[in-house]
């Protein structure tokens, strides 16, 4: 069971280097580096590695439908979506996902003009 310094030292650790999260919890940094090798530490920085990058996919795909959105409704009205579409060619909706089909552009696309989806 990690301890609440080890737990805290894991949310810390991918936002700033061992040497500031050791003077913040208050611990030597060979400390720090001796919970990297512990096997429960490094499981525990897997898991927060994989929860990070979660909401970052969900934040990505927010932003990438609002912007489908946008850009439906720009076209729509006849005014200039370049702003959109550039932002949608940098978040890589162009690109299909293998593992997740429903993010490919025609599919955000299609929810936008359907109206579902995040709200703009």
């Amino acid at each position: 069971m990690l301890s609440w310094r080890q737990r805290r030292a894991v949310k810390l650790m991918f936002c700033k280097p061992d040497e500031e999260v050791a003077r913040e919890l208050g611990v030597k940094l060979e400390t720090v580096a001796l919970w990297r090798e512990n096997t429960e530490f490094q499981e525990a920085l897997a898991e927060e590695e994989k929860a990070i990058k979660s909401a970052a996919a969900r934040i990505s795909s927010d932003a990438s439908l609002a912007a489908a959105k946008n850009l439906h409704r720009l076209m729509t009205e006849g005014k200039d979506g370049k702003l959109c579409l550039d932002t949608l060619k940098a978040s890589g909706a162009f690109e299909k996902k293998e593992n997740d089909p429903a993010d490919a552009l025609e599919s955000l696309v299609q929810r936008a003009a359907e109206g579902n989806g995040t709200d703009t």
